[in-house]
């Protein structure tokens, strides 16, 4: 899987949210969506497990607290949907309160981040792009 670009779309009155093209092809049926600080990311299902496994480089412990928390946590707020025929997918159906958690209300950009893609608010992922563009060569050159 390999995403990139950005693309500016308008949830319609049920909350659904049309992929690009490009991204459609990639997840083919099942999108898992999980709410992540401003924004909403989205993996196919072995995706989301290789991303889920990240957090536990040695392995998951069901006998430690904190890995046992951290699993139940990121399982309990990713939702699992399937993509319509119109490949588009219903954000509503995510957790009480995660389209307003993330700002999401109308106009939503979906970006392309390499291994899965985002969902932003429109306003909010300008503003996020407007100060990484005043970083960017900062990031790139002396990080």
């Amino acid at each position: 899987m390999y995403l990139t670009g950005s693309y500016r779309h308008n949830l319609d009155a049920k909350s659904r949210v049309t992929l690009p093209a490009s991204f459609r092809k990639q997840f083919e049926e099942q999108l898992c969506l999980v709410p992540v600080g401003s924004a909403i990311y989205g993996f196919t299902p072995q995706s989301h497990q290789e991303w889920v496994a990240s957090f536990f480089p040695n392995g998951f412990d069901p006998r430690n607290r904190k890995d046992d928390k951290l699993r139940r946590a990121l399982a309990s707020k990713t939702v699992t949907l399937d993509l319509d025929s119109a490949g588009r997918v219903a954000l509503g159906k995510l957790a009480d309160g995660s389209l307003e958690r993330c700002g999401i209300s109308r106009e939503v950009v979906i970006v392309g981040n390499i291994d899965h893609l985002e969902i932003w608010d429109a306003s909010r992922y300008d503003q996020e792009m407007e100060e990484l563009d005043e970083d960017l060569d900062g990031l790139m050159f002396n990080g």
